[in-house]
């Protein structure tokens, strides 16, 4: 055989080649054989988080198995759940892992709704250009940025931003803000911290409207408080009453539910006051040393002015309020004695949307009678924590373009004319966009919200939206808002990224919680508060003097140092070792548990929060801030406002106008509600009341499917919305259970299925506002002026059933 010198080198080559494929073989098969041995031993870390689908704040412990996020569950070191969940939390991880989340930065191509994908620094350097161009023309006023719900050193962020950059108009889009004492709080004891509701140690609690065991401030915690009230070692079995249009799951778990007119609560506290009054149920030492306005007084001037006693006595007798609210003399007496007689009682009036169009005098209402049963100051009342001992930040460094522009008026009109008590005015959005007053809106920022979909006034805000040159959404998904921006800057999910949570308004303790990245980002995403630093950077000039920070973390780390050196709370630690250091405590003992800052900062992260058990006692007096020094039945700070608001736009301006008018003399000032007349039922005879589900996060939750499947028992309805209509009401319209039906307002149409629900009043029907499929109840309610809170009401729409 006759071997030439390329067929040699062929040879040669075809074994090269056929060793390589062998070798390459063997490989794969060793990988594999690594590879399977990996997946069946994956590397697993728990890694603590923050729960953000709702105000809650609890703590979570995330299971990661080489570095993916495998599960979800309660951090048992957290002091607001102690390792419980509701069911949205679950919802985090079809959150992260939704296959509709954006995937990086878009920008418009086009028309509005179309975009192409483009890399983040040249996005960064859009917004960057628009923004300085704004302000080289004098324009920084004319940014507006809408923020949703959330709290902590994000919202600093987004403060300082603005501050330093020059827009008065960071404007939050939300119902309840707990970081914030309630109006009816400030203005009767002049707190500026929030008060703690401590439903942990309360005999009896009476609440008003407010869903403790669904969507309030926390459902958790309230919960694990419920379960105290009802079932405790210490002491008798609690007692707890509902008030409320709705047979809600809260008001099933009552003692007693009572139904009422929608927006009369107000009124039925005052019926509750004349009881407690006239039966001498009062707290009359609390009433007699420590309140003013009671009984009948006289100014300086020696001008008589009404006291809250002869107030009620004359104006709410329970017939009176009996007629006005539906609630029977016979119930109004008993939750009086009950008050009266039960200690500590705790009466409940913050819920989120407003009571109606007098909302400011009902809450006041409703809050007098934790003076009357002397609940304030004392544990299982109202109580106060005071704020987070976290490292002061440097004052924000402001050159002449951002004094100019804080010098405009915000575009909301919040703190001044009729929304000087409102600390944000969203309501009023749309119409002031559309008319340019009192300038136009040039740019638009949108974070955690989505009021295209989530406020009454959302088709006003589409066309709004389409006044405005350029917006920015921070949205991680396409949604009805993110939709009509010009660039979306997609946020990381709250698993993938640094924040901080911080709890000043339950009752008991203070705490500060840390979440770190649980996972790697899937996507070219970005943590907002990062973007926010890296375009304070790019402007430049005060404005990154003012942002110094590298990272979200850098801040939250120098935030933290604040907690290091106060010498005083922990971080959370198991129950053995909080009960040792509470024995040392009683004793007068603090004891430092860590070296060196380096180490508190390591353990938070690992442990996920820092808390100040402590409870000092605070005096009756520290809890009241006004001029007199006591609990004002008579708000003197109210007068104040309302005489300063008369001195520059007279007796008939928005403001006075807004509280009911001057020739309401002191009533203006004193807890004094308005008993409505009767009045024919009219086109809409039905009055429309909204709520939230427990298993619907903040927002409406569409793209968590574990959540929409959650059934609301009480109806047995999944997925889509449903309007609850009363039997007696549904057999009058002709309606049967599961039929389609039109539910119509003064504002539109929608088409719902009808739920029979014998838990309502009959003039009454109910629709979830979050979640689920179908149309909204947002497409029906009137965007009727909510001038003390600014949202607009939520439960004063009126409405008709026709069948589909």
């Amino acid at each position: 055989m006759r071997v030439t010198r390329r067929g040699f080198l062929q040879v040669l080559g075809g074994t090269a080649t056929g060793a390589a494929l062998i070798k390459q073989r063997l490989v794969k098969a060793e990988d594999a054989g690594q590879d399977l041995n990996k997946w069946a031993t994956p590397e697993e870390v728990v890694v603590p988080s923050i729960c953000q689908q709702c105000p809650g704040g609890c703590g979570l412990l995330v299971r990661t198995l080489d570095g993916e996020v495998a599960g979800i569950s309660g951090n048992p070191l957290h002091p607001i759940n102690r390792g419980t969940l509701c069911p949205k939390a679950f919802g985090g991880l079809q959150l992260l892992y939704d296959s509709n989340r954006l995937k990086g930065p878009l920008a418009r191509d086009g028309e509005r709704g179309r975009f192409r994908p483009v890399e983040w620094d040249e996005a960064l350097s859009m917004v960057t250009a628009r923004l300085s161009d704004l302000r080289a023309k004098a324009l920084a006023h004319t940014v507006a940025i809408l923020g949703g719900q959330y709290r902590g050193y994000r919202d600093t962020l987004w403060k300082r931003f603005a501050q330093a950059y020059g827009t008065p108009n960071y404007i939050r889009v939300r119902c309840l803000p707990p970081e914030k004492p309630a109006l009816a709080h400030r203005l009767m004891q002049g707190v500026t911290t929030p008060l703690g509701y401590d439903l942990g140690e309360a005999q009896f609690i009476l609440s008003f409207g407010a869903g403790l065991l669904e969507a309030w401030l926390g459902p958790v915690h309230a919960s694990q408080a419920f379960a105290r009230l009802r079932r405790s070692e210490e002491r008798p079995r609690g007692r707890f009453v509902q008030v409320d249009p709705r047979r809600s799951p809260t008001a099933i778990k009552a003692d007693r539910w009572v139904p009422i007119v929608p927006g009369t609560d107000g009124i039925l506290a005052l019926g509750i006051a004349n009881a407690l009054i006239r039966e001498g149920l009062h707290d009359k030492e609390f009433v007699e040393e420590h309140t003013f306005g009671f009984e009948d007084w006289r100014d300086q001037r020696g001008e008589p002015h009404e006291g809250f006693k002869d107030l009620v006595l004359r104006e709410y007798g329970l017939l009176t309020v009996s007629a006005a609210t539906g609630v029977p003399v016979k119930t109004i007496l008993e939750i009086a004695r009950d008050l009266g007689t039960i200690k500590p009682a705790l009466i409940i009036g913050e819920r989120g949307p407003a009571y109606g169009p007098d909302d400011l005098h009902t809450r006041m209402a409703i809050h007098s009678l934790n003076a009357l049963v002397g609940s304030i100051g004392v544990r299982g009342g109202l109580l106060i924590q005071g704020d987070l001992p976290l490292a002061p930040l440097s004052p924000v460094k402001q050159d002449e373009g951002a004094q100019r522009g804080l010098g405009q008026a915000r575009i909301d009109g919040a703190g001044r004319g009729e929304y000087l008590l409102a600390s944000d005015a969203p309501q009023v959005l749309a119409e002031r966009i559309l008319s340019a007053n009192p300038y136009p809106i040039n740019a638009l920022f949108l974070f955690a919200t989505n009021p295209l979909a989530n406020h009454p006034t959302k088709a006003e805000l589409a066309r709004a939206f389409d006044r405005v040159p350029f917006i920015v959404s921070f949205s991680p998904f396409l949604d009805e808002s993110s939709s009509m921006a010009d660039l979306i800057l997609p946020d990381h999910t709250y698993l993938e990224r640094w924040q901080d949570d911080q709890v000043t308004h339950l009752a008991g303790f203070t705490c500060f919680s840390l979440a770190r990245p649980a996972a790697t980002p899937l996507h070219q995403t970005r943590n907002t508060a990062d973007v926010v630093l890296q375009l304070a950077k790019a402007l430049g000039g005060s404005i990154a003097q003012s942002l110094r920070w590298e990272k979200f973390d850098d801040l939250l780390r120098a935030g933290a140092r604040g907690l290091y050196e106060a010498r005083r709370g922990y971080v959370v630690s198991p129950y053995a070792e909080e009960s040792l250091r509470k024995i040392l405590e009683r004793q007068g003992y603090w004891i430092p548990e860590f070296k060196s800052f380096d180490d508190f900062w390591e353990a938070l992260g690992k442990r996920g929060a820092w808390w100040d058990p402590t409870v000092l006692p605070v005096s009756r007096e520290a809890l009241h801030t006004t001029p007199s020094r006591k609990f004002e039945f008579y708000s003197t700070g109210l007068k104040r406002l309302v005489d300063e608001a008369v001195k520059r736009e007279g007796k008939t301006g928005s403001f006075v106008r807004a509280l009911g008018g001057q020739d309401r003399g002191d009533l203006l000032f004193l807890p004094a509600v308005a008993v409505p007349s009767a009045q024919e039922p009219g086109e809409f005879p039905l009055r429309l009341n909204t709520y939230r589900l427990m298993s619907r996060p903040t927002g409406g939750g569409k793209n968590q499917p574990w959540l929409l499947e959650q059934p609301a028992v009480h109806v047995r309805m999944t997925w889509e919305r449903w309007v609850e209509i009363h039997p007696k009401t549904a057999a009058g319209l002709g309606v049967k259970d599961e039929e389609w039906v039109w539910v119509e307002s003064a504002k539109g149409r929608i088409r719902l299925r009808a739920k029979l629900y014998a838990g309502t009043r009959p003039d009454v029907v109910h629709i979830p506002l979050f979640g689920g499929e179908g149309p909204s109840a947002n497409d029906l309610i009137a965007n009727e002026v909510d001038p003390f809170r600014g949202f607009g009401l939520l439960n004063t729409t009126r409405v008709r059933i026709r069948k589909a």
